[in-house]
């Protein structure tokens, strides 16, 4: 069992840190520079890291970063959320549950400030990420973004259209029907109601490495499928991941 913490940034040092990160899992030149998450930090937003213990100390192996954001999301507390913009964990580090503690410290720490809402963006087509966005938090998205950052030129994500699902975590959901609900029932559904699913790639970075025309034609498909779907009233509530496939499940919201 891996031995780490989770806590807050208490110093520049940690955000110096949170940018040597950045390097090593995006590739340069993608940093969010240490003034830029000193600022957000000191006006009301989150920067929280894990740690492990290292002889000089302890060493970050991982961090989340976000900050409050008005929201048009009915239910959310004082129309305020928080947006979580930016995380990571080191890659030999990935797959051991540290990006999950992170964002549950993220969760407590925006319940905290008397908040319910946590939003964040991630490539629909990266499996890992909605294993853990969706399966596992219990995100819901049914907000499709295109080409939301532009052309970026980082390792994980040159040559193809930036799309980003928008997704939500209602940190005051409560199980119903087989589904879930809000506390304050704005958002509902269950199991009866009408549900389609979508797989996508178990390994997309792969497909990009071995045939980028083929990566963007599923750019392509998936962005044409989710944007119908959201339009007809649909949301992603579920998704699995195992050997043979990875599949969203999509839920039509009630009302």
């Amino acid at each position: 069992m891996m031995d780490y913490f989770i806590r807050h940034f208490r110093d520049v040092t940690d955000h110096e840190r949170c940018e040597t990160i950045q390097a090593e899992v995006w590739g340069d030149p993608f940093v969010v520079p240490a003034n830029m998450t000193i600022t957000l930090q000191r006006h009301g937003g989150v920067a929280i890291g894990a740690f492990e213990p290292h002889p000089e100390g302890e060493r970050m192996i991982g961090f989340v970063v976000g900050f409050l954001s008005p929201t048009h999301h009915i239910g959310a507390n004082r129309g305020l959320s928080h947006h979580s913009h930016i995380a990571a964990v080191l890659p030999h580090k990935q797959g051991m549950g540290v990006g999950e503690a992170l964002k549950r410290a993220q969760g407590d720490a925006v319940r905290a400030q008397g908040l319910n809402l946590i939003t964040w963006t991630y490539d629909p087509l990266e499996a890992k990420n909605a294993r853990l966005n969706i399966g596992k938090l219990g995100c819901i998205c049914r907000t499709y973004i295109r080409n939301a950052y532009g052309d970026m030129h980082d390792a994980l994500n040159a040559g193809l259209p930036s799309d980003r699902f928008e997704v939500e975590w209602w940190l005051d959901r409560e199980p119903a029907d087989g589904g879930w609900r809000m506390a304050n029932g704005h958002i509902r559904f269950d199991i009866h109601r009408p549900s389609i699913q979508v797989a996508i790639p178990r390994n997309f970075q792969a497909l990009k490495q071995a045939d980028k025309e083929a990566a963007l034609r599923c750019r392509l498909e998936m962005r044409e499928r989710f944007e119908q779907a959201f339009a007809q009233g649909y949301a992603v509530t579920a998704f699995a991941l195992d050997d043979d496939r990875a599949v969203y499940t999509l839920t039509q919201l009630e009302g």
